[in-house]
């Protein structure tokens, strides 16, 4: 792919994301004008205490940034989990944390440790979903290695085990928790915090850091494994860094903002196809990509029904569900000419 269409993807990709960026910070039921988001940021950090400053420092910000971080960390797991599995419709729900993580979530709610401590969820769902892919992949090793297939099928089977015990107890549980389990199953951004985004930030900057460390690595992986083990490549060592890189860095994000769904999957596939797949330009580039999808994502969300607004989880998965069953059509069609 020539370096020219790489230089101005990212260039297009980066004035997107300021454009996201300022329509985040401008737009809401408290509409500030773009000229006034820097004065008003900085008065907030200053002490100044009126209604546009608290808008945009306590609450747009913190959101922006969570927003931000989400969409690089999923996108950019998204990107090294094709990369291992070979499969485009791959994406951080295939390990099963996005489901363990719910489990523990929901279980932490329905026993009201939630009420003790605002932390105690996501930290709930961070373990949890940590310890469903740690389990996973223990089942898909063997004699020291990790069968692609049997962490497929493991994964699946642990998703649909957590989905069903997460329906159970949304089932028992009174009215308002429901209600409170649900919000945070549909993924949203309300109530973000700058403790959330310190968090992110050290989650996503590290999982980045591993992924481009990996990059050469994955790109021989995306080939084949003969073709890998033919060049020297650690196949099991690249397994291992990734998926437990990925359990962290997407039970950090699922701990922050509920369940998100299809980042990874639509942002690096589309990436992939525009740009060629060498995963070093291809991991930075979806960050960017993930970021601005969620921007955009949360600023539909927020203005569609002003001034309700909905869970960013909502918005996409109506983008990523079609896209997913164009993909799936695409490699049915690919098997039967085949």
């Amino acid at each position: 792919m020539s370096n020219l269409r790489v230089r101005w993807t990212f260039v297009a990709l980066g004035i997107a994301l300021l454009v996201g960026a300022a329509l985040e910070l401008s737009l809401g039921p408290v509409t500030i004008p773009v000229r006034q988001l820097i004065p008003d940021a900085w008065g907030y950090f200053q002490g100044v205490h009126d209604t546009n400053a608290i808008v945009i420092g306590a609450i747009r910000l913190p959101r922006l940034f969570v927003a931000a971080l989400v969409g690089a960390g999923l996108a950019t797991t998204g990107a090294a989990l094709q990369a291992v599995f070979r499969n485009p419709m791959a994406d951080p729900s295939i390990i099963g944390v996005s489901s363990g993580a719910s489990l523990g979530a929901v279980l932490t709610i329905q026993l009201g440790l939630s009420q003790l401590n605002e932390w105690y969820t996501p930290v709930g769902a961070f373990v949890s979903g940590l310890i469903v892919v740690l389990v996973i992949y223990r089942i898909a090793t063997v004699h020291g290695k990790t069968s692609i297939y049997s962490l497929l099928l493991s994964g699946v089977a642990f998703s649909a085990l957590c989905s069903s015990i997460v329906t159970l107890v949304l089932s028992l549980a009174p009215l308002e928790t429901m209600q409170q389990m649900l919000f945070w199953l549909m993924g949203g951004l309300d109530g973000s915090t700058w403790r959330e985004v310190l968090m992110l930030l050290v989650f996503v900057a590290v999982a980045i850091g591993i992924y481009l460390t990996q990059a050469h690595a994955l790109d021989v992986l995306s080939l084949g494994e003969e073709q890998a083990q033919g060049v020297g490549v650690s196949l099991q060592r690249t397994k291992q860094v990734v998926l437990v890189t990925s359990a962290f860095v997407v039970g950090a994000c699922v701990s922050a903002t509920g369940v998100i769904g299809f980042v990874g999957l639509v942002v690096p596939h589309l990436l992939r196809i525009w740009i060629g797949p060498a995963h070093r330009q291809l991991i930075f580039s979806s960050a960017i990509g993930g970021a601005v999808l969620m921007l955009f994502a949360d600023l539909i969300a927020r203005m569609i029904l002003l001034p309700a607004e909905l869970n960013v989880g909502i918005i996409t998965s109506l983008l990523g569900a079609p896209f997913f069953l164009f993909l799936l059509r695409r490699q049915e069609s690919r098997v039967y000419r085949g």
